[in-house]
């Protein structure tokens, strides 16, 4: 019950804000989607404008978002490029990550127009991924799969 009160607070307040739920683009335009606006459209509410877990909702959940620049420096100093498209898409959760209040973005992308398949739910998710990897504060020397 409470995180179903969550997630209304969750979706109420990315309303209020103007942050809308869908990124309505078409199959073809999502090969082409720019992770960094996807990140602005989906993530910032609770991620915040850094990537550190300081977004408006971060106060308000039962566990305090991510910070997402430090993903590599987390894994020695390795991007963990599948576990963190695992945890953005969170229909096969990764134990221990993600965590009850954070949406499952590969079921919503899904629903979203211009992403009814899964080749286009892949390309947003990649898209997000790609840019997360972008904003590690020291530098990826490999990229683990």
């Amino acid at each position: 019950m409470a995180r179903q009160h969550r997630m209304i607070l969750i979706v109420v307040t990315v309303t209020a804000l103007g942050v809308s739920w869908t990124v309505p683009l078409s199959a073809g335009q999502a090969a082409a989607a720019n992770g960094s606006d996807l990140f602005k459209s989906y993530c910032v509410v609770c991620h915040g404008a850094d990537a550190r877990g300081t977004g408006p909702l971060a106060t308000s959940l039962s566990k305090r978002p991510a910070d997402l620049t430090v993903l590599a420096a987390g894994n020695g100093g390795t991007y963990p490029t599948e576990m963190v498209a695992r945890i953005i898409d969170g229909r096969n959760p990764v134990k221990g990550h993600g965590g009850g209040d954070m949406p499952v973005w590969g079921e919503a992308f899904l629903k979203t127009q211009g992403a009814a398949n899964e080749e286009a739910v892949r390309e947003r998710i990649d898209a997000i991924v790609s840019h997360l990897r972008g904003l590690q504060r020291e530098a990826v020397a490999t990229d683990r799969q």
